[in-house]
């Protein structure tokens, strides 16, 4: 029997026909399927350059009338450099495997221009996707090394923002400052209650009105939902078990776990116009072609421009928090033996 596959498997010029076709679709999967981490962050589309991050710093208030009379202290506009980086990825995949795969039952019915367009279409939509997830894995711990080759060396992530400012000579993020604290006790399902509750009082009254997101490692949302359980277990909370806000705020901390956050020792506290991601989508230096490399391998490359920053330290709008040690879930749970089925 003949194998009607080959008739399907698309050329060298299905390849970059699709790369083509889909461009401006293609280009934009990245960021589109990092949704569980972007939908707690501010997106600025359109950057292909540094941008600065304008931020009012004042403490501007009324006071009784005198003739010429002028308030103590400043008002200031401070800015924030986003870095916007450009980043390259030039991968090679081998794709006569993977027909059957993605097409399925399909291929049997498609016609074989069809098949062959929706082949291509899948497998650069597809390695596109994984690029953005490994993408969103790298938010919080990147570190921009211009001769790196991961995601993780394309631009500085959240952590490492806040760990250089920790370290500068002059401190952006400290005690001292008001825009950080510091845990010094394990938070496990006996305490997480109160820790959560602890940062929530110690928060500046000007954060604590504001719609906020707790950024976290996705382990301390299942902590606190098994904390919470254990130590209310009488409370109207338990009639739903899987709770997105934190008790007590008045519905204005939301947990926001982040894949990249899980295993860090920090959290972050700030309302979701001071988390920002930078990259273009929008200009056509972002670039995307099918080459290829040998008989049976191509090569997609790609470009884009990418990088994220805080619009403000300002404790007003930020709280880093510092644990003694990252979230462990249950550590002491011991799953029962099953009796076995003899024989």
């Amino acid at each position: 029997m003949a194998n009607h596959l080959i008739n399907i498997l698309p050329s060298e010029e299905d390849w970059k026909q699709a790369a083509k076709k889909w461009h401006k679709t293609l280009l934009k999967m990245p960021v589109l399927s990092m949704s569980d981490s972007m939908k707690f962050l501010t997106p600025m589309p359109g950057c292909r350059t540094n941008q600065y991050l304008g931020g009012v710093s004042t403490e501007a208030q009324f006071y009784p009338y005198a003739p010429n009379k002028r308030g103590e202290g400043s008002t200031e506009i401070k800015f924030r450099e986003l870095p916007i980086h450009f980043n390259t990825m030039n991968q090679d995949f081998e794709p006569n495997s993977m027909v059957q795969t993605l097409l399925g039952a399909n291929a049997a019915v498609l016609g074989q221009g069809q098949a062959r367009s929706e082949m291509a279409k899948l497998v650069l939509g597809q390695v596109m996707e994984i690029a953005g997830e490994n993408l969103e894995l790298s938010l919080a711990n990147a570190e921009y090394d211009p001769d790196g080759n991961t995601s993780m060396d394309m631009y500085d992530g959240f952590i490492t923002i806040i760990e250089a400012e920790m370290a500068a000579a002059t401190p952006g993020i400290s005690v001292a400052n008001k825009n950080l604290v510091e845990i010094n006790q394990t938070i496990d399902e006996t305490n997480v209650v109160d820790a959560l509750k602890y940062l929530e009082f110690n928060l500046d009254q000007r954060l604590r009105k504001q719609q906020r997101f707790l950024y976290c490692d996705p382990a301390l949302v299942d902590l606190y939902n098994e904390g919470y359980q254990m130590t209310h277990p009488a409370l109207p909370y338990n009639k739903q078990y899987n709770q997105p806000y934190i008790e007590g705020t008045n519905q204005r901390m939301t947990f926001a776990p982040l894949p990249a956050l899980a295993g860090s020792e920090y959290m972050i506290i700030a309302p979701k116009m001071n988390m920002v991601v930078g990259f273009d989508n929008m200009s056509d230096l972002e670039k995307l072609e099918v080459l290829r490399m040998d008989v049976d391998t191509f090569t997609l490359a790609a470009k884009m421009f990418f990088g994220v920053q805080f619009r403000t330290l300002d404790y007003r709008f930020l709280k880093v928090v510092k644990m003694s040690s990252a979230i462990e879930l249950m550590s002491d749970f011991n799953v029962p033996e099953t009796p076995g089925n003899g024989g």
